[in-house]
């Protein structure tokens, strides 16, 4: 059990809650939080889900995550505004749906001119194709994946095979993960878990508004080490800053 430590971080991540705060939201004593942190004691059922309440999180994170390791992996939520972007994209699916989509999407790249622009690094992002029926997945093993690359707003492909879309402004919740594939897709996976109860607890709604990407992922490096961003379309955000691609 992580209980200790959870409450430790979850005081601390919470602008430096003193264990004072805490037993005072709780209707217990100082003491008393101290002996749950040091595991001399533990909360009876009420208390526990009082604490989930406190600190907005699952009783089975605070039980069994251990919440101090993953804060080294997965960065806070933030509510972004997401500007207009447009995109080539190109759609897989095989059994290695994300590889075979970004190396087609390498290829496009190549051939369409892009790299040519004076000082542009194209930049990609890519998404979970779900259009692939249940015989496909259970009989052959294939999924979907869409790879695409960001496009500067003047320029024009000079060759085919890739869609182009443009995205108007949107909110997003964010969410960056290090190491994005040291488990696999595993990672990957609790970081959208992570943001769907992030939503979930403070009220926020999925957006499934036609002509907006729904979710993606932007992986890159950074200071000599792996990233990722995923992104989830949500509304009524109030987003306090806005991301744009570097165009």
């Amino acid at each position: 059990m992580f209980l200790g430590s959870n409450l430790q971080y979850l005081r601390k991540a919470n602008g430096g809650m003193t264990q004072e705060k805490l037993a005072e939201q709780m209707g217990v004593s100082r003491q008393t939080v101290s002996k749950w942190e040091a595991g001399e004691a533990s909360p009876e059922l009420p208390k526990l889900l009082q604490l989930c309440e406190v600190f907005s999180c699952k009783l089975d994170s605070l039980l069994r995550e251990d919440m101090v390791a993953s804060a080294n992996i997965y960065l806070p939520v933030r509510l972004l505004r997401v500007a207009g972007f447009r995109i080539a994209y190109h759609v897989v699916i095989s059994a290695q749906p994300r590889l075979d989509a970004e190396l087609c999407m390498e290829a496009w790249v190549q051939r369409s001119g892009l790299l040519s622009l004076p000082g542009h690094v194209p930049q990609r992002i890519g998404w979970e194709f779900p259009y692939v029926s249940g015989e496909q997945r259970s009989r052959f093993g294939l999924r979907g994946y869409a790879a695409a690359s960001i496009l500067p707003d003047n320029f024009a492909p000079c060759c085919g095979g890739a869609e182009v879309a443009v995205q108007k402004d949107a909110d997003y919740a964010v969410m960056t993960l290090r190491d994005p594939f040291a488990a696999g897709y595993s990672r990957i996976s609790q970081a959208y878990s992570l943001i769907f109860e992030f939503l979930s607890n403070n009220g926020i709604r999925k957006s499934a508004a036609k002509g907006f990407l729904p979710c993606f992922e932007r992986h890159y490096e950074q200071d000599g080490a792996e990233y990722m961003d995923i992104f989830v379309h949500c509304e009524g955000t109030a987003a306090a800053s806005t991301f744009r691609f570097d165009m």
